[in-house]
């Protein structure tokens, strides 16, 4: 199952600072689950970073690994891999690291497929619980009166 300190603990592991200084790990909605970042960098920076990975995701998610060079930096995004139901399905997670251009792409690319490799098990068990949560009951709205 998936804790939140050993969660980021995990990802600080992957930290190289001052050149690979942020890590983090998200929905491809771009919903935040978890980060580790360098005391330099801002929440803010962190923000930025998952939005433009939830994007760069969707721009690259053929390919199943994406890679950019922009204002940030290097930036990494892959998929922590569960298994599927359909090839079209969505991964649960994504990772996505964040590095100085010196950090060269197959050092990045190797430690992300690491860490995804690492968070296959306890992700899938969400999965797997996710799944089987039924939806919340719908209440009629206020001010809605029922029919008799």
């Amino acid at each position: 199952m998936l804790n939140l300190a050993n969660l980021r603990t995990l990802l600080s592991r992957v930290l190289d600072l001052p050149t690979l200084h942020t890590v983090a790990l998200f929905t491809p909605e771009g919903e935040l689950v978890c980060y580790a970042s360098a005391p330099t960098k801002a929440k803010d920076h962190v923000r930025v970073l998952v939005g433009l990975s939830t994007e760069i995701w969707q721009e690259t998610r053929e390919q199943n690994i994406g890679m950019v060079d922009s204002e940030l930096g290097h930036l990494l995004v892959l998929p922590v891999e569960t298994p599927k139901k359909d090839e079209d399905d969505e991964p649960i997670m994504l990772v996505a690291l964040n590095s100085e251009t010196s950090v060269p792409w197959d050092e990045l690319e190797l430690k992300a497929r690491k860490l995804a490799e690492h968070l296959e098990k306890p992700v899938a068990q969400l999965s797997g619980m996710l799944a089987s949560v039924p939806p919340p009951p719908t209440s009629p709205r206020r001010g809605d009166r029922g029919t008799s």
